[in-house]
């Protein structure tokens, strides 16, 4: 071999060499951040859908409460419910109230801030009674369809 041939650079076969383009690069970040901005999406809903939950369950144990009272002096106590002990977990997404007499209650669970727009099928005002029924506060028009109310509970 000659001095030249030795001094020359080597070609090397273009299927040696690989590497990602920097378009190549942008379109997998692109499609990395709409997949996380999908799955952020669903968490989000997701998380609102179980707060929900536990609001209908502080819903219930107010109302086990009220009944609990009723059974033992046959009337509910006037006034405001009692407020259930889940109520510290869930108070910056949902107020609880409602109004108590002697022969009947009406307890109501109200979304708040993000939880009503977050939980937009049901981000509702959450109502139960003393029969037992389940529904959404007078005046709320939007969510006062059976089927709603059936999907919100």
């Amino acid at each position: 071999m000659s001095l030249l041939q030795r001094l020359r650079p080597r070609k090397h076969a273009a299927s040696d060499q690989r590497a990602f383009t920097l378009i190549e690069m942008l379109v997998a970040l692109a499609i990395v951040g709409i997949l996380g901005a999908v799955a952020l999406a669903s968490y989000d809903a997701s998380v609102a859908r179980s707060r929900r939950a536990a609001a209908v369950t502080c819903l219930g144990e107010q109302a086990v409460a009220l009944e609990h009272s009723f059974g033992t002096s046959l009337s509910y106590p006037v006034g405001s419910p009692p407020t259930p002990s889940c109520n510290t977990e869930l108070a910056t997404h949902y107020r609880f109230g409602g109004s108590v007499s002697l022969q009947a209650y009406q307890l109501t669970a109200t979304p708040l801030g993000r939880q009503a727009s977050a939980d937009s099928p049901c981000g509702c005002v959450l109502t139960l009674d003393q029969t037992g029924r389940k529904g959404t506060a007078a005046g709320d028009a939007a969510c006062a369809a059976d089927a709603r109310v059936a999907a919100c509970w």
